[in-house]
């Protein structure tokens, strides 16, 4: 279903502002020194002051809008026009990537708060969650100059590319709730490095599946 641009954006703007809502809300209540940087325990190895909370949050805001705005017009920065018919797709990632990125600002401001880092388990369930997402919607990302597995050979074959896009949307989607799922039980520090590996072995199978498959069909196998 496609939504008229000005409410994407609507919805957009509402997310955004969702950060800073919470800031007013609890301005007063923080104190003019508070941590800027927290080490691996957790606790804050860096202190400044409360107004670099302004700079964080302006930093975030305008890099999310900056990324949604790129996203939500890859089609018009396409110079061959591949991607103008999958822009809701990429609308979709857009919303995604907005959603995630607001999470982690609030999350950073909790944190300070917190004056501790917590909710690191929730924090890395959500990046399962965005992963097994781009995965559901891998498989419908058609050949381009900006997203998806852009390698020589599957910029090369559209074969290649769909057959590897159809592998690697099962192999993001199962990797995302096995990152999600181990979340929920394992030490959240041991468990980044875990999720950093299973991001290794994400990107790593479906690159050879699409080498493999290049050599095919350049073999006349496939």
């Amino acid at each position: 279903m496609k939504y008229p641009k000005i409410l994407q954006w609507t919805f957009v703007l509402v997310l955004v502002s969702l950060p800073w809502i919470y800031l007013a809300a609890i301005w007063e209540k923080l104190p003019e020194t508070i941590p800027t940087h927290f080490g691996p325990s957790g606790a804050p190895d860096k202190f400044g002051d409360k107004n670099k909370l302004i700079f964080i949050n302006a930093l975030l805001t305008g890099s999310l809008l900056v990324v949604y705005l790129i996203v939500t017009n890859i089609s018009k920065l396409d110079p061959k026009r591949y991607a103008l018919k999958q822009q809701p797709v990429f609308n979709k990632i857009g919303i995604a990537v907005v959603l995630f990125l607001v999470c982690v600002n609030l999350f950073v401001l909790n944190w300070t708060i917190q004056q501790h880092v917590v909710g690191l388990k929730v924090f890395l369930i959500l990046f399962g969650i965005l992963f097994a997402y781009m995965g559901n919607i891998m498989h419908s990302i058609k050949p381009n100059y900006f997203a998806g597995i852009r390698l020589p050979w599957t910029l090369e074959s559209e074969a290649n590319w769909k057959a590897t896009h159809r592998f690697a949307s099962k192999i993001w989607f199962a990797g995302g709730i096995l990152i999600a799922l181990l979340a929920i039980f394992i030490e959240p520090t041991v468990m980044l490095f875990i999720m950093i590996g299973c991001i290794f072995i994400m990107v790593l199978i479906p690159a050879v599946y699409s080498y493999r498959y290049f050599k095919k069909e350049k073999s006349g196998q496939a």
